[in-house]
């Protein structure tokens, strides 16, 4: 074989080669492309998100169900703002005076001052007093001579000794006696002596006293009116003695929207001021009456006003839940709350595809409204939208 015919054969079997070698890279390129770009044939127990879609495997869904809805329309009436009062909660209120005529002698509280129930607030110096007390003493003196002496008529008359006359006598003077006692007794009570210091003046431990005025609940001093020195007489009002953990807000109604206004219903308080705060109530009474001159009724909000955000005369703004405007109204497109959720600064739904996955949806929400949210954009009409269980969905997305 010449030297030609010998290159001219090593080329051939080199060509062979090559032609082999590119065949195989071509062959295990598409093997990778192909591997690289299958899609999984079974979903394991974790979820799969791919392109802002999610995919639930059915073991998560058995345990943790979906239900989803569509965005619908629901009518949104604006609530009516109510001016009211703050008063007293009358349940909790004492107006405290004097029982008795007589003179002020020493006044132990100011207003603002806490006091409990039997706390002292003034004592009073009274002849009307001291004459009930005399009267008292004097009349259980008397019992205790005419308690000896029925029982010596008793035992008279057993023994025949005495008449059945004479007996009775007796027996009578004691009953009257005892009745008087009972009367004057019963008169202290009346005027605000306790018994401890009555059994005092019974004993002798304690001379004739002054009356002391007590306080009849526990709360807050605030009025007073009690000066030293000062004539009193059983009309006059010395103290307000208030609780203010409770407080009665009063709100008019107009008659025509009075049939929205439930018992129970909660409220929206705000102060008036530069720094307005917010406390809830609740309807506790609505009134029978109309007003005939403003065709208006009275209804009153109950409130805990345990941090003192409020004041009894204070004026306030007052939103009663029902108590709307139908001349306000309009139509707004809603998804339950449930469906709605906040992440990283935006907000979010979850939506149903029609092959299984998921996608997260950013939207525009507005009001609140009972148990929905008002969405302004981002919710075509056509989808389906997560609600209960959508937190499921929510663990996913933040992974």
């Amino acid at each position: 074989m010449t030297k030609r015919e010998k290159i001219i054969e090593l080329t051939k079997h080199m060509n062979k080669y090559w032609y082999l070698a590119i065949l195989f890279v071509i062959i295990g390129g598409y093997l990778v492309y192909q591997k690289i770009n299958s899609k999984p044939n079974k979903i394991d127990s974790q979820t799969v998100a791919k392109d802002k879609r999610i995919i639930i495997s059915d073991d998560i869904l058995k345990t943790h169900p979906l239900s989803t809805v569509k965005i619908r329309e629901r009518g949104f009436y604006e609530e009516i703002t109510l001016p009211g009062k703050v008063s007293y909660d009358l349940e909790n209120l004492a107006n405290v005076g004097s029982r008795v005529t007589g003179r002020i002698t020493e006044v132990f509280v100011k207003e603002g001052d806490q006091v409990r129930q039997g706390s002292r607030l003034a004592t009073i110096s009274s002849v009307e007093l001291s004459n009930a007390q005399s009267n008292y003493l004097k009349s259980k003196v008397r019992l205790e001579a005419l308690k000896i002496q029925a029982q010596r008529a008793n035992e008279l008359y057993e023994k025949k000794i005495i008449s059945s006359r004479e007996f009775e006598i007796a027996n009578m003077e004691y009953k009257t006696v005892k009745t008087e006692m009972d009367t004057s007794y019963n008169t202290l009570e009346i005027f605000g002596l306790t018994k401890s210091e009555i059994q005092g003046l019974e004993s002798g431990s304690q001379k004739q006293q002054n009356l002391t005025i007590r306080s009849p609940i526990h709360g807050t001093v605030t009025i007073r009116k009690a000066v030293n020195g000062e004539a009193v007489n059983v009309e006059e009002n010395l103290f307000v003695i208030a609780d203010l953990r409770r407080l009665w807000i009063l709100l008019d109604v107009y008659e025509k929207d009075l049939y929205s206004v439930k018992i129970g219903a909660e409220a929206t308080v705000t102060t008036l001021g530069d720094k307005p705060e917010t406390v809830k109530a609740y309807v506790a009474h609505v009134s029978e009456v109309i007003d005939q001159v403003k065709h208006t009724a009275e209804i009153r909000l109950e409130v805990n006003n345990g941090e003192s955000k409020l004041k009894p005369g204070q004026t306030i703004s007052a939103k009663v839940q029902g108590l709307i405007s139908g001349g306000k109204s309009r139509k707004i497109m809603v998804v339950p709350s449930e469906a709605v959720h906040k992440i990283e600064g935006k907000t979010i739904v979850f939506a149903a595809n029609a092959d299984g996955s998921f996608e997260a949806l950013d939207v525009v929400t507005g009001e609140a409204i009972d148990d929905d949210i008002e969405i302004k954009s981002g919710i075509p009409l056509e989808k389906n939208i997560v609600s209960e269980g959508s937190f499921v969905l929510k663990s996913e997305f933040l992974k």
